[in-house]
């Protein structure tokens, strides 16, 4: 069981290996999620580093330089490095490559290849035994170049200690996937908000809740009642089944009920309002359903650990949390 916001008080460290024509766009799906779980969870639950190679820029397949934040040999130990590459994979196979990734992998706790990622830890022997994919176009030649490893046609996946995963598109909803396993499903739906990831592309962990058609019906109704807020006996008539059914559902997907859930959702709606900024503190209280202001403060206090004021003039930021 999934349970809300399920956290310890730990930062886990993220290292980015990146090779020169490297998608930027994986890049940004890795990194973003997690900057999100850091502003919504208003502490720095993750912490990440970008080297390279040669400890030299790295330019994206568009031309984007990037700079590395850290030296390689600065880097020690983590939870999880991710080896992005895309174009001149062949190149960057090299005996240099093999001895950084091996380097690494005795280093962090988990080893994760990002498109032809795959191909350098599949080189570096790191997969050997395991379970990977990587981008479909280069799946065939993978299969028969790595024979020791059990190539499959997935999006993403975790074996154990490594992740491999196929591309740009397919490390956001990786990377959030991680992210619910620390942090629990229920943040997922804030951060799928933040991003307007439509439930196509919804990690596993929240289409699973969302195949669930009662909750989704459920949470759908809570997303476009949020100045009116809808009772919980309204909530479960509209969901087509009894309140104790539609609690004991909540319970299973995220571990907390649907009172809680509507209640953090009302919430994190009032703070990308306070955030975003126009708006009193008083219209922000109104727009999410509290029309009592003090008690709006006292709930978002308890939920975030920072008054609606503190937020709106920008605090939640220079604590060195960003915002979107």
């Amino acid at each position: 069981m999934q349970i809300w916001y399920k956290s310890d008080s730990r930062t886990r460290e993220i290292a980015f290996l990146l090779f020169d024509r490297f998608s930027n766009l994986a890049l940004a799906n890795l990194l973003e999620p997690l900057r999100a779980t850091n502003t919504l969870l208003g502490r720095e639950a993750y912490r990440w580093r970008i080297v390279t190679p040669d400890d030299e820029v790295a330019h994206t397949s568009s031309g984007l330089p990037i700079m590395p934040t850290a030296r390689l040999a600065d880097i020690d130990r983590g939870d999880v490095v991710y080896a992005v590459a895309s174009y001149d994979h062949v190149r960057h196979s090299t005996a240099q490559t093999r001895r950084v990734l091996r380097g690494l992998a005795g280093r962090f706790s988990s080893v994760a290849g990002v498109d032809a990622g795959c191909w350098l830890l599949g080189a570096a022997g790191l997969l050997d035994g395991y379970r990977a994919t990587i981008h479909f176009d280069l799946q065939d030649a993978f299969a028969e170049q790595f024979t020791d490893i059990e190539v499959e046609r997935a999006r993403w996946l975790q074996d154990r200690d490594r992740i491999t995963c196929s591309g740009g598109m397919a490390a956001y909803e990786l990377t959030c996937e991680l992210i619910g396993q620390d942090h629990g499903a229920a943040i997922l739906l804030e951060i799928n908000q933040m991003f307007m990831s439509e439930n196509a592309t919804a990690p596993q962990i929240v289409a699973r809740a969302r195949s669930d058609r009662r909750v989704d019906t459920c949470l759908r109704a809570m997303e476009a009642n949020i100045e009116v807020p809808l009772t919980i006996p309204a909530l479960a008539r509209l969901s087509g089944c009894r309140q104790r059914d539609l609690e004991a559902r909540f319970e299973r997907h995220f571990g907390a009920s649907p009172r809680k859930v509507y209640r953090r959702l009302r919430l994190n709606a009032a703070r990308r309002m306070l955030e975003a900024g126009g708006l009193s503190v008083a219209e922000v209280s109104l727009r999410s359903g509290y029309a009592d202001a003090s008690a709006f403060a006292r709930a978002f206090r308890q939920e975030f650990g920072l008054t609606p004021l503190a937020v709106a003039r920008g605090e939640l930021v220079r604590a060195g949390v960003s915002r979107r």
